[in-house]
């Protein structure tokens, strides 16, 4: 069994046979959402995360080994190799940490110590290191050494010396010793730095900050390294010299006649070598961990939003507010297409209201609106203030109507509408009318628009913009196609983007998908599929379970059921005397699995995927979600008041907290410290109890009008 194979299922906690064939069908070019579905028999039943990890791990660890091999080579080269180290790297479970043992061996073509050991003095080094007789004559064997060069003892032990504090500096049992002292009672010390500018008071909290270096939050080191970055903020660990000195010279002390000598070298080592090389290396480990969190959560919070719940069978009408330029409108019909468009100036300067609301007027009846999404930019709260007037006036004369509005987080959408895919998708629009139709579908259905737009730019996540951005973007491009092929598409409506995120297409194939689409008319059934143009045999079979058919003449093809599996289904219906036109889901939900998988030859995972896809054909797996909460009547942040409890919802959730929008530029924050349900809870994690898009009330602490900051705490019913 491959060496890496084994260190995966031991570090995922997986069986080495699963690890080993879920790395055969990646090999054989199989994406991740088709082996986590189609595939649980071959793997055992892992998930999207599950294979996601095992490639990772697996490609990291076969670098590690190879990293390995080159370290202890150059070492052994070097004559630098021991038990102890060779030991250490065997054991290394991490590149940092083989970098690590490494660092105090990477030693350029000219040190002190390198020039003190071509004077030949290495020997001599030794000898002070080691002998214990107390008869020792330094001073008589440092004559030994004289030389062209070395004239007198004190030159020599000098020199000598050099290659002592170097030695010290390569022991690894020090430096780890060294390195746990700092970790386990070191403390974190930032301060301003002269002549540093810090305009908006970003980093304030930092000027004159302290905390446990084992003790600080991740949201803190990010923080603190930006600041050291923008050379706002000096970051430094201080720690226990005098107990680490004492320590280290009760470790290398070996004689009173070389006592001193050693001190001198043990305090030179340290603040020449092992200092700087060990803070620098709790620096890059604190980062790392931080980094490592911020990913994750940032990944989790865009899994969470683009699973948010589509609204369905609602006419839109979507508005880009605005003053001077106006507020753009785009119709929306039920399925997302654009209708049309308009433009009001209710605001000021113009104050036009009287022809605006016979614009809007018009447009509900036009297209009978059930819905009005308008952007919470500038101008936010004056249009809505407009709106909400209209929807006043309406019910009056009409009280059955039940048209509704919300005002929506627009972050992002000026990002899209600026995009060369905007662009090819409305030509003839101006920027703020795309921005418009993008506010209203991101409302729509969520998952199809907010794909167009770079995950970073959607307002989620915290220092993104400071960690490993190739990182990121993969753990990001991760998240999107998991999504969308957890969620699937209909074959007949779906975009040329969002179909490029399906399992086994390539931008080019989905191209070629809506454009066979639209020479042809609409897909009959998932076979006719094959007529593509270059969607192949292994496209098809990784693509194909994922796109849906919901009026074809193959009841199958609405379903999560992948051709491969028809057969089999068909031989289930027909076991059961299931009626295709009318299911009896009671029969399925009471059926005797073990007797059917015995019966009917078939695994439990395929078994168990098809029996929930004829329970609900067309599922939508957003279907099971809490809709969008919409408006209140919060319009301004004078509109509430210290005490006050608000519906509103989740935004975004960071390691400290969460941001609640409740209808205001102004997210609340709610601290972690804020979120319990009972004064002994402890939380971990703001996502242990929050997720985004979830719906909340908030209980306002504090309004801080100057600085457009609301804190409040969250209010469990």
């Amino acid at each position: 069994m491959n060496i890496s194979i084994q260190n995966v299922a031991k570090k995922l906690n997986l069986s080495e046979k699963s690890v080993e064939a879920t790395l055969k069908l990646l090999a054989e070019d199989s994406t991740i959402p088709f082996i986590s579905r189609y595939r649980k028999d071959v793997t055992g039943g892992l998930n999207e995360e599950q294979i996601s990890n095992i490639n990772a791990f697996y490609l990291y660890d076969v670098e590690l080994l190879k990293r390995k091999e080159y370290v202890l080579e150059i070492l052994e080269e070097k004559g630098l190799l021991t038990d102890e180290i060779k030991a250490k790297i065997n054991l290394a479970t991490t590149k940092q940490e083989v970098e690590n043992i490494y660092e105090p061996f990477k030693i350029g073509k000219k040190t002190k110590a390198s020039e003190a050991i071509a004077m030949g003095l290495e020997p001599l080094a030794i000898l002070i290191m080691q002998n214990d007789d107390i008869n020792f004559n330094l001073y008589s064997e440092a004559r030994k050494y004289f030389n062209d060069k070395l004239k007198t003892e004190e030159e020599v032990i000098e020199q000598t010396k050099y290659i002592i504090s170097q030695i010290i500096s390569q022991d690894i049992e020090t430096r780890e010793y060294i390195k746990n002292q700092l970790i386990n009672y070191g403390f974190i010390i930032t301060k301003l730095k002269k002549n540093a500018e810090d305009d908006k008071e970003i980093f304030k909290q930092y000027y004159d900050y302290q905390d446990k270096v084992n003790k600080i939050p991740n949201h803190r080191i990010l923080a603190i390294s930006r600041g050291e970055n923008k050379k706002i903020l000096s970051y430094d660990i201080t720690y226990n010299e005098k107990k680490i000195i004492f320590d280290l010279n009760q470790k290398y002390f070996k004689n009173k006649r070389t006592a001193h000598i050693i001190l001198d070298c043990i305090k030179d080592s340290l603040d020449r070598l092992l200092m700087p090389s060990i803070i620098r290396e709790i620096k890059n480990d604190l980062f790392d961990r931080a980094q490592t969190e911020a990913i994750k959560i940032f990944a989790e919070n865009l899994e969470q939003m683009l699973l948010a719940p589509a609204i369905k069978n609602k006419m839109i009408l979507a508005i880009d507010p605005a003053f001077v330029n106006g507020c753009k409108i785009a119709i929306l019909a039920k399925n997302g297409d654009f209708l049309e468009k308009s433009i009001i100036f209710p605001n000021p300067p113009q104050n036009k209201k009287d022809i605006a609301k016979n614009i809007v007027n018009n447009l509900i009846d036009k297209y009978h609106i059930d819905l009005i999404v308008i952007g919470n930019g500038t101008a936010s709260r004056e249009t809505e203030t407009f709106i909400a007037e209209i929807i006043k006036d309406r019910n009056q004369k009409n009280p059955s109507e039940q048209i509704k509005f919300a005002v929506v987080s627009e972050i992002g959408a000026s990002v899209y509408s600026a995009s060369k895919l905007a662009q090819n998708e409305f030509p003839n629009l101006s920027v703020e009318e795309r921005s418009a139709i993008n506010i209203g579908r991101r409302f729509q259905d969520p998952l199809n628009e907010l794909i167009k737009i770079d995950p970073k730019s959607i307002g989620i996540g915290q220092y993104q913009h400071d960690v490993n951005q190739k990182e990121l973007s993969d753990h990001l491009a991760f998240k999107v196609n998991k999504v969308v092929n957890m969620v699937g598409v209909d074959l007949n409506t779906a975009t040329e983007v969002i179909l490029s995120y399906i399992s086994g297409l390539s931008n080019t194939i989905a191209k070629h998908i809506v454009d066979y689409r639209n020479e042809n008319g609409n897909f009959k059934n998932r076979e006719e599929l094959k007529n593509v143009k270059g969607l192949g045999p292994k496209a098809y079979e990784q693509s194909v379970g994922f796109l849906r058919i919901h009026d074809s003449n193959n009841f199958y093809d609405k379903t999560n059921i992948h051709p491969e599996s028809y057969e089999i289904a068909d031989k289930l219906v027909s076991y059961l005397g299931l009626n295709l036109q009318n299911i009896n889901k009671e029969i399925l939900q009471n059926i005797n699995k073990e007797e059917i998988k015995n019966n009917l030859n078939i695994n439990e995972y395929d078994l168990q995927l098809i029996i929930d896809s004829l329970i609900a054909p067309g599922k939508d797996i957003r279907d099971e979600k809490n809709g969008f909460i919409l408006s209140d009547k919060v319009l301004t942040i004078d509109d509430i008041n210290v005490g006050q409890e608000i519906t509103g919802q989740v935004l975004n959730i960071t390691d400290f907290g969460a941001f609640i929008f409740i209808g205001l530029k102004q997210s609340v924050l709610i601290h972690i410290r804020n979120m319990k349900k009972n004064p002994d809870d402890f939380i971990k994690h703001p996502s242990d109890v929050l997720s985004i898009g979830q719906n909340v009330t908030v209980k306002i602490l504090e309004i801080d009008k100057e600085r457009d900051r609301i804190q409040g705490k969250l209010i469990w019913n």
